[in-house]
């Protein structure tokens, strides 16, 4: 429209299309994709099936065979087959302290309770002619010196605390199992009463710290 022939119109840019700039290197991604869609998606699933089965794999290869019980286990019982399954497990470095799936088991006398579905500790069990080397230790402990909601089944350690400030506490037993609670002399106060199957070289030990100190009870946390 010529502008002499409308003298009073004053030309506006409002009317003018936009010119739109385009990266040509964008413009050609964004062709190739839309052409190679399905490839693109295709070729991504894959790769995360790669690295899915690598995981696995890398998992499988660091898991070991390990038993663990069907049912609680009652020290006495005599391990059968149906008392034991044995299952692909990754323990890092406490699998040590528990019998793995290729170690022969059925037949051993359980000397410690074992709870349902737990790992097998190396201390749990012994040869049926072993049984007698344990003992069941009644201790008074102070209800200060055991974690309140102690109970039997727990894994334990004892330390001894010397009367004298001058010497540091020792350990006495490591993680050995709790056969009982005496819940009535814990209401009463004072000691409380716990039972322990020992074996006999840790009775003797426990027995002598008595008289240089006290009995203190650490639950393991594993």
């Amino acid at each position: 429209m010529p502008s002499d022939l409308y003298p009073h119109l004053i030309p506006s840019d409002d009317f003018l299309e936009p010119v739109v700039h385009c990266d040509p290197l964008m413009f050609q991604l964004s062709t190739f994709i839309q052409r190679n869609n399905r490839r693109i998606v295709a070729i991504g699933a894959i790769s995360i099936s790669l690295l899915a089965a690598i995981g696995l794999a890398t998992a499988s290869q660091s898991a070991t065979p390990m038993w663990v019980t069907t049912h609680p286990l009652a020290p006495g019982a005599v391990i059968s087959a149906a008392d034991i399954a044995r299952i692909d497990a990754t323990l890092g470095s406490s699998q040590q302290n528990y019998y793995r799936g290729s170690s022969r088991v059925i037949g051993n006398v359980v000397t410690r309770s074992i709870g349902l579905h737990e790992f097998i500790p190396l201390n749990a069990i012994a040869q049926a002619g072993a049984v007698s080397d344990y003992r069941q230790l009644p201790i008074g402990i102070a209800k200060s010196d055991l974690p309140g909601d102690l109970g039997a089944g727990d894994r334990v350690d004892l330390y001894s605390i010397p009367k004298d400030s001058g010497k540091d506490p020792e350990l006495v037993a490591s993680n050995i199992r709790i056969q009982g609670v005496d819940n009535k002399s814990r209401d009463l106060g004072g000691a409380v009463t716990v039972l322990f199957l020992l074996h006999d070289r840790e009775i003797m030990p426990i027995i002598s710290s008595f008289t240089t100190g006290r009995i203190v009870v650490v639950r393991n946390a594993l």
